[in-house]
């Protein structure tokens, strides 16, 4: 696949909405946040990957009669936030962002603001340079002639002294790198990711492969690289990259190598290879930290929940029941089995296996660590309520 052709085709369908979406406003509500509830009872955005390619297509051709197209399109992602994503924050909001900002009004720093404020991580990573491209002395200017509730807080944001036309002029450089306006000049990784918003499957992985190829084999390349694959649903090539992601990687802390064959395992569990599984989470029981408790605990229930959700997937009934019996002894000792989901793969793997014994006393231990946990939280809940204590 040659990859510039690849990018151009990419490219029709965005760069044809835009032009539609230029022409008639009136078809804008077909890039609006449309909410859809799904069977699984999660809520999900129809018109996202419509908007993502306009959005994408703008980023490479900017003209300043978009602005209200762009201030649209970022309320938005803006809605799409608030509504469907509690945490986190990615390129899709930030470019909008970014677009908007570039543009210099003034008055566009309250749609920044919103921006800003829909989560803790928005609050950390949505940069408040994007209030101030329109001017420092302008955007303090048309804070205090407003009544806005949060008047004061964006104030006190804004005037500090470290806040300079030159910075903000900065950033917008380091903006401009990152969303560059030629498709030549954006990076095959970050056209891996275009493609899988896109639907395109193979692109992607192509984009992602060519781009890991042109990169040093490190560890966090290949976790990249292996991520995506995954992701993507190619989860062979996913188990042979995490085969050299254990090739390469640094094993100075104790669990490296376990942490690394778990992942292996997971991925072989998911590409239905269950025997390969099976035998990575002997391998890793043969380098897991002896002590169960404290900070190597987590890694215990992980192990310990992979082993039970591979068990059940034996095709022998005798081999099932045997590697049942196995990740019951990894259980053993384990604390706070309220967490990480153990107790339910257990449940689950001694329901398909059909040992009701084993089921009954899963249930029993799942009811008594429910409690635990729930007490757990509560002396957290009460300590932080206290504040710290003073001797």
């Amino acid at each position: 696949m040659n990859t510039a052709d690849e990018q151009d085709r990419l490219l029709c369908v965005p760069r044809r909405d835009l032009e539609r979406a230029r022409r008639d406003p009136e078809t804008w509500p077909e890039l609006a946040f449309l909410a859809e509830h799904t069977a699984k009872g999660s809520v999900i955005d129809r018109n996202k990957a419509a908007r993502l390619g306009v959005l994408w297509a703008l980023q490479y051709d900017r003209r300043p009669e978009d602005l209200e197209l762009l201030r649209f399109l970022l309320q938005q992602e803006i809605t799409f936030y608030q509504e469907v994503v509690p945490w986190g924050l990615a390129s899709d909001l930030t470019l909008a962002g970014f677009l908007v900002a570039e543009q210099r009004q003034v008055e566009d720093l309250w749609l920044h603001w919103t921006a800003k404020n829909i989560s803790f991580d928005t609050a950390l990573g949505y940069h408040l340079y994007h209030l101030l491209t329109g001017g420092i002395t302008a955007a303090v200017e048309a804070v205090r002639a407003s009544a806005h509730p949060d008047r004061g807080r964006i104030l006190g944001d804004i005037t500090s002294d470290r806040h300079t036309d030159a910075a903000v002029e900065q950033w917008l450089n380091e903006q401009r790198a990152q969303f560059p306006a030629t498709p030549a000049d954006e990076s095959l990784k970050s056209w891996a990711h275009h493609a899988a918003s896109l639907g395109e499957r193979e692109a992607s992985r192509v984009f992602m492969t060519e781009w890991a190829s042109g990169e040093p084999r490190t560890e966090d390349t290949l976790n990249t690289l292996q991520f995506h694959l995954a992701q993507l649903g190619y989860l062979t090539e996913a188990v042979a990259v995490q085969r050299e992601v254990i090739t390469v990687s640094d094993a100075s802390w104790p669990g490296a190598r376990a942490f690394n064959l778990l992942t292996l395992a997971r991925l072989q569990r998911r590409a239905d290879d269950a025997s390969s599984a099976w035998k990575t989470l002997e391998e890793i029981h043969d380098v897991m930290p002896p002590d169960k408790q404290g900070l190597r605990a987590g890694l215990w229930r992980h192990f310990v929940r992979e082993c039970f959700l591979v068990a059940p997937l034996t095709p022998d009934d005798s081999t099932a029941r045997r590697r049942l019996a196995v990740s019951d002894e990894h259980l053993r000792g384990i604390p706070r089995l309220w967490m990480d989901g153990v107790l339910d793969a257990a449940i689950t793997a001694a329901e398909e296996v059909g040992d009701p014994q084993t089921l009954h006393r899963y249930r029993t231990l799942q009811r008594a660590a429910a409690c635990e946990g729930e007490q757990e939280v509560s002396q957290a809940t009460r300590r932080a309520a206290s504040g710290p204590t003073t001797s």
